[in-house]
């Protein structure tokens, strides 16, 4: 605690009631982080948390409905619980069966999926994080999209030959946009990209992308 902490704390003592003071410390002893100073008053908070409660609550109209909706998951206690409280009530055992078009047991489609679901939950080689792969946390984020945005979007990531899937990466649904083409007068789906990095073989349209 530097000095000004110091007098700071000795005059608050010195000069509120006892009662203020118990209602403002509680019963015990509260602790107090090293990065704290005595003008930030959410800074124990993670970063995400500090930004809710810095926000102006007469400027609300200014955010989206899926930017407020966020707002009240990280900061409302209710809204979290009842996330929180879905997610766990719908996490049941996935299962995966192949059918050919009559209805019957289809075995070698039952083995490709028998596949795909053991890659999936075999991590990739890195020495690095990474993001789970298996479709038990992709179905409990998809389900958090219904949630929270109405619906859920995914994309297949396959490998540089285009015949065997790599990957299954969630997608935001709020991001995706619907363009018509010029030519066809057809609608197409883009993602919208706040801060574009392109890649030379891929097809962009402003700060969307296909």
């Amino acid at each position: 605690m530097r000095w000004y902490h110091k007098a700071i704390y000795s005059l608050a003592n010195s000069v509120l009631p006892v009662a203020i003071k118990q209602q403002m410390m509680g019963v015990g002893r509260a602790t107090v982080p090293k990065n704290s100073n005595p003008w930030g008053i959410f800074n124990w908070l993670p970063k995400k948390h500090q930004q809710a409660h810095n926000i102006d609550l007469t400027k609300l109209q200014s955010y989206t409905a899926e930017e407020l909706l966020e707002l009240l998951i990280s900061v409302h206690p209710d809204v979290s619980y009842a996330l929180y409280t879905y997610l766990r009530m719908g996490d049941t055992d996935l299962t995966f069966t192949a059918k050919k078009p009559n209805g019957n047991a289809d075995k070698s489609g039952q083995l490709v999926l028998d596949e795909l679901k053991a890659m999936l939950n075999t991590p990739l080689p890195s020495p690095g994080y990474q993001h789970g792969r298996s479709l038990e946390k992709l179905d409990t984020i998809q389900r958090m999209m219904i949630m929270v945005r109405g619906a859920c979007a995914g994309e297949v990531v396959l490998n540089e030959q285009c015949n065997d899937v790599v990957d299954i990466v969630p997608v935001d649904p709020a991001l995706i946009w619907s363009r018509r083409e010029p030519d066809t007068n057809r609608l197409t789906p883009w993602q919208y990209v706040k801060n574009p990095r392109r890649s030379a073989n891929e097809e962009w349209f402003g700060k969307q992308k296909d």
